[in-house]
């Protein structure tokens, strides 16, 4: 049986909590400027918020450096929360330049799109990079 660590604790708790705030924002979907982008953020949160919890219930498998660790766990769950909040806030606004498929039609000022498009962009890049540094820390479960 596999033991459920302090980290994986946390990161189960914040999965579900993000996964809450998906169902919640699903019903507030016709309230926004743009509902399809804030489909997109409805699914976004509940889909990452699952990844993050299943990631607490594996986190006792991972081997890696304590600093490693951390920004695995941590950096995967902040940038998912990144990426949801640039769509979200794109949703209420009208931000279409970092989503253009969801935000056809819609636009918003220059400081709000910058600021989407930093938002989407960092928080891509920083859960990637930390997904790919979880998968090196499940490697030795492989034998």
């Amino acid at each position: 049986m596999m033991e459920i660590t302090q980290t994986g604790a946390q990161l189960i708790f914040i999965g579900i909590a993000f996964f809450l705030v998906g169902l919640i924002q699903g019903a507030l979907i016709p309230a926004v400027k743009n509902s399809r982008m804030a489909l997109s953020g409805h699914l976004t949160a509940v889909q990452c918020g699952m990844a993050v919890a299943l990631f607490g219930v594996i986190w006792s498998l991972v081997e890696l450096s304590f600093f490693l660790e951390l920004f695995a766990a941590f950096g995967s769950a902040f940038g998912f929360i990144l990426i949801w909040l640039g769509i979200t806030i794109a949703s209420v606004t009208g931000a279409s330049k970092a989503l253009p498929i969801a935000g056809a039609g819609f636009s918003a000022n220059l400081t709000t799109e910058i600021t989407v498009k930093i938002m989407v962009s960092s928080g891509s890049l920083l859960s990637l990079i930390a997904c790919t540094v979880l998968v090196f820390g499940l490697l030795p479960i492989l034998g």
